[in-house]
């Protein structure tokens, strides 16, 4: 049965699964684009996934540090010490 995906493994030359990575990686076949990459153990990807998303909050934390906001629909009475609560 064919679930979609398949490992091979290069024993001789350590160089050729790298370049079968750059080759195929992305590539096109049959309308379907392909993923190639290091076959990993469920820990090492969650620790590379991990890893990658607390880069990106932290890239999107820098970005939006020093942002202006726009607010519509205020309550005309609500304080700066208010908002500063909901805010901050």
């Amino acid at each position: 049965m064919n679930y979609g995906e398949g490992i091979f493994g290069f024993d001789d030359d350590a160089d050729d699964d790298a370049r079968a990575v750059e080759s195929l990686n992305g590539h096109k076949f049959d309308d379907k684009e392909w993923y190639v990459g290091r076959a990993q153990k469920k820990s090492e990807r969650e620790t590379e996934l991990r890893v990658c998303y607390e880069q990106y909050l932290k890239e999107a934390a820098e970005k939006f540090q020093s942002s202006n906001l726009y607010v519509k629909n205020l309550d005309p009475n609500i304080s700066d010490e208010k908002l500063k609560e909901m805010f901050f």
